[in-house]
């Protein structure tokens, strides 16, 4: 079991149901613009954050999650400019002590590991761009060595079809433990 990721749903709530009850996970992040009540099935449930087309003050911009091996910094990418680069959020992850960073905000679908941790944007289930479908992710801890936690990420379409060109297996730095 992982973790559920998607973005950018821009008040779908049929298919996101249908993509929540797709799989069985332990957690489920939505990197904003859900542009629905976060109060509703299936968002109530979810890890949230608000994206620039949300508009409820309840729902933080920021989130961090501790699960497994990982500490993952989750947001919606407007605030820290990631249609351009990715350094300023880059710097955030640094800065928190993140091995993982999940956002969305330019609907395009994005899996990679910089310097020791993984940037990824599970893409649109709404508007997809730089890829033909709509697109959501999963994330598996898979193993950890003393230094090193593994990681697979499995891209889907909206109708849950495997996407293997997105994706694939990586390896993060272990998160510092905190005395």
């Amino acid at each position: 079991m992982g973790i559920l990721i998607m973005s950018d749903s821009h008040g779908l709530v049929r298919e996101v149901s249908q993509v929540v009850n797709r799989h069985h996970v332990e957690k489920i992040l939505h990197c904003g613009d859900f542009c629905v009540d976060h109060k509703r099935e299936p968002f109530s449930n979810m890890t949230l954050v608000r994206g620039n087309c949300d508009s409820t003050q309840e729902v933080p911009t920021e989130q961090e999650t501790k699960w497994r091996d990982l500490h993952i910094l989750q947001t919606h990418g407007h605030l820290f400019g990631v249609k351009g680069s990715l350094l300023r959020l880059h710097y955030r992850a640094e800065e928190v002590g993140a091995n993982v960073v999940v956002f969305g905000h330019s609907h395009v679908p994005v899996c990679g590991v910089e310097r020791d941790i993984l940037f990824l944007n599970p893409g649109s289930l709404q508007m997809p761009r730089g890829f033909h479908v709509p697109t959501y992710a999963l994330l598996e801890e898979t193993g950890t060595s003393p230094t090193e936690t593994y990681i697979s990420v499995a891209f889907y379409d909206h109708a849950g079809n495997p996407v293997p060109q997105l994706g694939g297996n990586y390896s993060v730095r272990r998160p510092m433990r905190s005395s």
